[in-house]
């Protein structure tokens, strides 16, 4: 099994590196480790490195196994979902190449608080199984309307609109050029979105309406299958 270790410090070879208490607990504890063994430590801003186990609290860096490299931009705009829901949706997301991860306040949003950490160890976890080398950008619960006031409108937005008025999903991405603002996937609350909403979502120019067909999704399904088209499509990293 290859050991994947996720790090906020600056990385290079022959720096002595310690892990955190949680890091240590999983090297020793969990994986029981020992002295001398191979594991890999990364990050997006120094890439991916090859350590070995120096002591139970420290690692060193041998070589590096991977250079940092720039990703698509694609964030994804959601209302948060109940307890464990999220924490599935912050780890498919992630595996699925998210950059940004954007929650939103609606009208129906039936949750309103947010464990950021928890949310965090989720997409670090999910990064360190696939092999990634970043984790996406957790920014902090907005209202969906200031949101969109200060939306970057080069940044386009996919969105699910539930109410079928839209082109299908595949459709619209095969038809959309790529872009180096990159995309938006937005994804409605469990309760939807209210006719206000509805309104002000279509009439913004960056704003793009697309239908996932009849059946009516749960929010983090939705969220899996339009990331899944995105990256299948010619926009995403499929290809």
């Amino acid at each position: 099994m290859k050991i994947r270790l996720y790090s906020d410090n600056k990385l290079a070879i022959g720096e002595n590196l310690e892990l955190t208490k949680e890091q240590s607990h999983y090297m020793t504890n969990v994986l029981r480790c020992k002295i001398g063994e191979e594991l890999f430590i990364f990050n997006g801003d120094s890439g991916e490195f090859k350590a070995v186990l120096r002591d139970a609290r420290a690692i060193e860096l041998k070589e590096q196994t991977k250079q940092p490299k720039a990703e698509t931009r694609l964030s994804l705009i959601f209302a948060p979902v109940k307890f464990g829901k999220i924490d599935l949706l912050a780890q498919k997301a992630t595996e699925l190449g998210v950059t940004a991860l954007q929650p939103v306040q609606t009208r129906f949003t039936m949750v309103g608080r947010i464990n950021y950490e928890r949310l965090k160890a989720n997409a670090v976890e999910a990064s360190e199984q696939t092999g990634r080398i970043t984790i996406p950008e957790i920014n902090e619960i907005v209202d969906l309307d200031k949101l969109l006031e200060k939306w970057d409108v080069m940044q386009k937005i996919i969105f699910c609109d539930e109410s079928l008025n839209g082109k299908p999903i595949a459709e619209t991405l095969a038809a959309l050029p790529k872009s180096d603002f990159g995309y938006a996937i937005l994804i409605g609350p469990e309760g939807g979105f209210s006719k206000d909403e509805l309104q002000m979502l279509r009439e913004k120019p960056f704003v793009v309406p697309v239908t996932m067909g009849e059946r009516l999704l749960r929010a983090e399904t939705a969220a899996i299958a339009a990331l899944s088209v995105f990256q299948a499509s010619h926009l995403g990293d499929w290809n």
